[in-house]
């Protein structure tokens, strides 16, 4: 067995989300004398809208990469560059997050059992700084590697995104084989309906109790933490 795991609101909620508060201290250290706090917010609104603008066709609008130059290319100066322990800071600052209620204990029984653990996000952050929040939280070590859709230009539920970690998955474990994949994901237009094209099954975390209208996931659970004793039922073991 392989576990692939979604990250927000799989393995970390987020308690509010606002990009300002991220911006803020970017705008204090580089574009103070270049512009006003409401003016760099307005321009950030703009550059939201085209994030989504480009969801919708499937890309992604990775932050430190195409996003900063433009702040660069709007009010003028060197384009801001980031450490991933810098990207990291503006991604907590943004999203104010907390680990989900027993996913560490989970994590250790999984890896306790030799589970290989992988995470696959839709993100504007690179892996690298997702990994470094899961090390924050105590959870990085869990995970074979992390990857985020800020390196590949493309977002799930792209195929191309999830053959990409299942190649790798299966290449670094190829004593398992891709139908005892697992991807835990809450999102079903991007989770579930992309591990279902992908030809992996899918575990949703379904917390609202809606409709699986195409029957494409293959087990359902209401929380993260569920997915142990699920787990544990498929394997016919205990952990």
């Amino acid at each position: 067995m392989i576990l692939i795991f979604d990250f927000f609101e799989t393995l970390l909620n987020n308690k509010s989300i606002d990009f300002n508060r991220g911006l803020k201290p970017l705008w204090e250290k580089h574009y103070r004398d270049k512009c006003s706090f409401e003016e760099i917010c307005k321009f950030g609104e703009k550059l939201f809208v085209h994030l989504q603008n480009m969801h919708k066709d499937g890309n992604e609008f990775p932050f430190v990469k195409d996003e900063l130059p433009l702040y660069a290319e709007k009010y003028g100066g060197e384009v801001v560059s980031m450490t991933t322990e810098e990207e990291t800071d503006f991604l907590m600052l943004c999203n104010d997050m907390e680990l989900i209620p027993g996913v560490k204990d989970m994590l250790d029984e999984f890896e306790n059992d030799r589970i290989p653990m992988y995470v696959l996000s839709n993100s504007g952050f690179t892996a690298k700084a997702l990994w470094t929040v899961l090390d924050r939280f105590g959870i990085g070590q869990y995970f074979s590697n992390v990857w985020s859709s800020a390196d590949y230009g493309k977002i799930k539920p792209c195929r191309e995104v999830f053959d990409m970690a299942i190649n790798t998955a299966l290449s670094e474990h190829p004593e398992e084989r891709k139908e005892d994949i697992l991807f835990i994901g809450d999102m079903y237009e991007t989770d579930v309906t992309g591990a279902q094209a992908a030809g992996i099954k899918s575990v949703w975390i379904n917390r609202k109790k809606e409709e699986d209208v195409l029957k494409y996931a293959t087990y359902q659970i209401a929380e993260t933490s569920s997915l142990l004793d699920l787990v544990k039922s498929i394997r016919g073991t205990v952990l």
